[in-house]
């Protein structure tokens, strides 16, 4: 297949084409006007003086003509440019539902008309991008605004009824059990913001060094396992000894995420499998699989999501984050994240890592 060229008409050969042309033809006018001026004007003997005269009276008018041309010429390459400054001025001022209109490219062995068109094509790309950031802007206020307001309220709720003083020693254990888990909530969706914002805003990953990776994930199944003393909760573990080039606090959160995700949406005396392997292109394959409530299919997709949860997720603590830090790092760290899951059946995550 042959590849696009990038222009169907360059502006700077365009240009010197226009130019060439108008000159050319500038100076066979300026020759005929010149010898048909003699022949009319002159009855007599020419003079040198009246030659010269006759030849600045003609290439004035020369000038004048070519003039208009250039002006009228120019008009086509001005216009978009000032469309596009339009545009720009629109989007500065926080529209970004404009666009500039491009001409069809009816010819498929090209990619734009010229350069114009493709500062237009990447204006209107910047101008979709800008628009999406700030529908995202407004819903993650939106998220964040509800997912605050909702334990505050909560918390205010029932300091209140604390206050008031008229309930039993009980009540009052039970509701400022409330309150300390609420506070938790509030806390836990502050450190997942600021380490989503720390995350948005890395670009490379430099602390690189040698991991045991089997051990490190041993390691965060006894972390994670100690949060969740109170379930019966069986690991069947099968890790390779493999040592990968990472960063090894950015791969331990996403252990402690993925795992954490696993226990909490487990039933008791559920099994939550584990298994590492070196992959034959190099890779490594981490699967972590539970046989909890499992995700409904057309919800899977939107897991990785800022902020979203499915309606099993308001059950047990949680703010949506997790998971969206989870893909984050993979892909700082150049790796992947693929879930499987069946409601009512369980979920597994297959990480795939490379070794450097």
């Amino acid at each position: 297949m042959n590849k696009k060229k990038k222009y169907k008409r360059d502006l700077r050969k365009y240009m010197m084409r226009v130019s060439m042309s108008i000159l050319v033809w500038s100076c066979i006018l300026a020759t005929i006007l010149t010898f048909l001026g003699v022949k009319v004007i002159v009855h007599g003997r020419l003079t040198h003086e009246v030659l010269g005269i006759i030849v600045l009276i003609f290439c004035f008018l020369v000038i004048i003509i070519d003039g208009f041309c250039f002006w009228c010429g120019s008009e086509h390459l001005i216009r978009p440019l000032l469309e596009a400054n339009d545009v720009v001025t629109q989007v500065a001022q926080g529209n970004f539902k404009v666009q500039i209109k491009r001409k069809e490219m009816k010819d498929d062995r090209f990619e734009y008309v010229n350069e114009i068109d493709e500062l237009s094509k990447n204006v209107n790309k910047m101008v979709n991008e800008l628009d999406g950031m700030e529908y995202m802007r407004k819903d993650f206020m939106s998220n964040v605004s509800h997912e605050v307001k909702t334990p505050i309220a909560a918390i205010t709720g029932f300091t209140e009824i604390l206050l008031d003083g008229q309930i039993t020693e009980e009540e009052q254990r039970e509701y400022l059990e409330i309150i300390n888990k609420e506070s938790i909530r509030i806390s836990k969706l502050c450190q997942n913001m600021l380490s989503m914002a720390t995350l948005d805003n890395k670009v490379i990953v430099t602390t690189k060094k040698k991991i045991r990776l089997d051990e490190q994930i041993r390691k965060c199944v006894i972390l994670v396992a100690e949060k969740w003393s109170d379930r019966e909760v069986d690991f069947s573990i099968e890790l390779d000894p493999i040592v990968i080039e990472s960063d090894a606090d950015m791969l331990q959160q996403v252990w402690i995420n993925l795992i954490d995700n696993a226990i909490k949406y487990s039933g008791e005396q559920s099994t939550i499998s584990i298994s590492a392997k070196e992959q034959s292109d190099g890779r490594v394959k981490v699967e972590i699989k539970d046989n909890g409530i499992g995700i409904e299919r057309e919800k899977i997709h939107k897991i990785f999501d800022s902020f979203y949860q499915c309606e099993e997720s308001h059950k047990v603590l949680g703010n949506g984050l997790g998971l969206s830090i989870v893909k984050r790092i993979l892909e700082l760290l150049d790796g992947t994240i693929v879930c499987e899951s069946e409601e009512g059946v369980g979920t597994t995550m297959r990480i795939w890592l490379k070794k450097q």
